[in-house]
């Protein structure tokens, strides 16, 4: 059960006022000496003398008892005013007055450390420039944060600052940033969620988030993330990094102004220290052993931050709608997607391994054999890599991918042709089928298969999802069946087969380029003139498949109709259970399944082609298989 203090002071201010006469008549028999804030300097030796002090006041006042209370070390309880509710969530204290009072009047107060920003007292949270959405406490609306953001969106502004942090380690950080929350005893927000584990009112630190979205997708990504995304405490988002440390020191070339606590507007250079275990407060918060868990030790996380030729493309600039390229920022992407260009053995294997896994599973018309032959396959590397030297206009990787991605391909086309050759049985099965008639929707395939290639070649975490991506796309299993065509010297089967291959090939390279330059790997789409070409025979490929998919759609709703369709052929009567049209060369195939009662001859299935072919308006095979039922 909680104790409580014999004797202590009330310190009001005008508004505080109104509670005095329920302080001195506190229910715990506390005795109150009551003093207002404005007689303070007439009374410093009751001042100096106390051992505890309740207070009712502003902010700016409440801050003045805290270094009074440090200077002469008397406890504080403290009596929020109702409109304070910043101060209330920060501080955990009761809404009700007469709970607010018991708190204030308890004999256990906590130590807390006491942080100054250039000799201000900060109570709760400073902040500078654009700190879109990571500030919004827990309770507020979701439309208001929503509203805000958008508000914000085009007017974010990267502002060059230099952070010197003076605590155990001496360090200077020059980077860019669009706004930045200091915090030291906040109430619970996003921000202090990211971070819950890594800041107390006892560790001795003060915690820092600098918000530095390097364009408006990264904004909107970070907007994002605070919606949707549940807070993990240490998980520091793109866009965001985090100082803490004991003393630390903020400069800019401009005068940027800090609003402390959202009252007092402080200039650069801002200089903050901590003062550890300063003064002991009433409060509701948690206690030091649950919270200070590092106490003393700094942290830095700046790897999301401009620097270098970032920081000088950043610096003084509203961010651009797309990310700012960087090599450096993205080395270890750019040196793996220049090994990937380079011809090595193991390419060269995979390939003629892959194709003739391929060609075999084709002839067996076995797709589980088929998809080991898609995850075998290299080729989706080079891709990725070509539409890099797109993007980038990098000549050498360009030519290095170029030659990679067309040795691939004679490679399979070779193995196919030979294989055929070699091979006397050259059925004709549904897995080759399925890869004659490309339309406009391999080619979606396609795309999302490109977005989602470059999207995981640039996350070292996903990187494992690129089998994946091949499977998806499969490319090689239409080489093989190009490759097929040419052995049995048939140039349909080999162009509508390479048609889906190259449908394959530059819907991956155009997505993928799109998709490298919305992460921010190129302010522009360098090498325009091999864009255009790509573009173009984007454009030629679709013509033909937009057709196929018409055909497609044609022959949908076509087989649909038939179903449950009747014919009464010799008084036999006979029901179509399902049929299916398909082309092959200029032939069109019917394959259709009916059932019967009776046993049918060759007059009988004569006379139901008849029926049949005249309703289409050219030359059709019919295929039927007869199901009798009883």
């Amino acid at each position: 059960m909680a104790g409580y203090v014999t004797r202590a002071l009330f310190i009001y201010s005008t508004e505080g006022e109104q509670y005095r006469e329920q302080v001195e008549n506190n229910p715990v028999g506390t005795r109150i000496t009551s003093i207002a804030i404005q007689e303070l300097p007439d009374n410093q030796e009751t001042v100096t003398h106390a051992d505890h002090a309740v207070v009712c006041g502003e902010l700016n006042e409440i801050k003045t008892i805290l270094e009074l209370a440090q200077k002469y070390g008397f406890s504080v309880g403290i009596l929020p005013l109702s409109r304070q509710k910043k101060l209330i969530r920060s501080y955990r204290l009761p809404v009700k007055t007469d709970d607010a009072l018991l708190l204030a009047l308890q004999s256990s107060p906590h130590l807390m450390d006491l942080v100054f920003c250039n000799d201000t007292v900060l109570l709760f949270t400073g902040s500078f420039g654009r700190v879109p959405l990571v500030a919004n406490a827990q309770h507020t609306h979701l439309s208001k944060i929503i509203l805000r953001g958008i508000k914000r969106l085009f007017s974010l502004k990267l502002l060059p600052v230099t952070i010197t942090t003076l605590g155990t380690n001496e360090t200077t950080i020059d980077t860019a940033v669009s706004g930045v929350l200091i915090f030291e005893n906040s109430e619970k927000s996003f921000a202090t969620g990211l971070i819950d584990h890594e800041y107390s009112c006892v560790d001795e630190m003060v915690s820092m988030l600098l918000i530095a979205p390097f364009s408006i997708i990264a904004y909107l990504q970070l907007m994002l993330y605070r919606l949707f995304a549940p807070t993990k405490a240490g998980r520091i988002l793109p866009s965001v990094g985090f100082i803490k440390s004991r003393h630390f020191r903020l400069d800019s070339k401009k005068d940027i102004k800090f609003i402390i606590d959202g009252e007092i507007k402080i200039s650069t250079p801002l200089e903050c220290r901590v003062v550890p275990g300063a003064v002991r407060i009433n409060h509701g918060c948690k206690t030091p052993v649950e919270q200070a868990s590092d106490v003393g030790k700094e942290k830095t996380i700046i790897n999301s931050l401009p620097a270098g030729k970032e920081l000088l493309k950043a610096k003084d600039k509203r961010v651009p709608f797309f990310t700012y390229a960087s090599e450096d920022r993205f080395r270890d992407l750019f040196k793996a997607l220049r090994a990937d260009a380079k011809i090595d053995t193991i390419y060269i294997v995979l390939m003629l391994l892959s194709t003739m896994l391929a060609s075999v599973g084709l002839y067996l018309n076995s797709s589980s054999v088929i998809i080991g032959a898609m995850l075998l396959a290299p080729l989706m590397a080079p891709i990725i890599s070509m539409a890099m030297s797109l993007l980038r206009y990098e000549q050498i990787l360009f030519r290095n991918s170029f030659y990679k991605i067309a040795l691939g391909v004679a490679l399979a086309l070779s193995v196919g042709a030979i294989l055929t050759l070699i091979f006397p049985y050259q059925p004709f099965t549904q897995e080759m089928a399925a890869r004659l008639n490309p339309s406009v929707l391999d080619l979606m395939v396609a795309i999302v298969a490109g977005i989602a290639g470059a999207y995981t070649k640039s996350y070292k975490e996903i990187l494992q999802s690129l089998a994946g991506v091949a499977i998806a796309v499969a490319l090689v299993p239409p080489l093989a069946v190009a490759g097929i065509g040419l052995g049995r010297g048939d140039l349909y089967f080999f162009g509508q087969a390479f048609l889906l291959f190259s449908t394959n090939l530059i819907g991956i390279i155009i997505s993928a380029t799109i998709t490298f330059r919305v992460l921010g790997f190129s302010p522009v789409v360098r090498h325009r003139r091999g864009i255009l070409v790509v573009i173009l025979s984007l454009f030629l490929i679709s013509i033909p498949l937009y057709l196929a998919y018409d055909e497609i759609v044609f022959q949908a709703r076509f087989e649909k109709s038939w179903q449950r369709e009747r014919f009464l052929v010799n008084e036999k009567y006979l029901i179509v259970k399902q049929a299916k049209l398909t082309k092959f060369r200029d032939r069109k195939i019917l394959t259709v399944e009916i059932y019967a009662r009776e046993t049918l001859n060759r007059f009988d299935l004569t006379e139901f082609r008849r029926k049949v072919v005249q309703n289409f308006p050219y030359d059709l095979e019919i295929r039927a298989k007869i199901i009798y039922i009883p």
